[in-house]
């Protein structure tokens, strides 16, 4: 099974879950106020209220627990 990692939606404070193995990009969209992106492929992006040093780390976390 997939390891899921928790976050949280900027829109309105609710939980979102992402499975680590399908992210491709991490990175901080400067604008107003300054968003956390995770990329998904091409199509897929997710804003979330987290740092963008908060998101690597939590998905080098679950990369390395399934490595175990």
């Amino acid at each position: 099974m997939p390891k899921l990692c928790k976050f949280t939606s900027p829109a309105d404070g609710k939980p979102v879950y992402v499975n680590a193995e399908r992210v491709a990009v991490v990175y901080q969209f400067k604008g107003e106020p300054a968003d956390t992106i995770i990329g998904f492929g091409k199509d897929f992006l997710l804003g979330v209220k987290e740092s963008v040093d908060e998101v690597v780390a939590a998905l080098e976390r679950a990369a390395s627990d399934k490595a175990d």
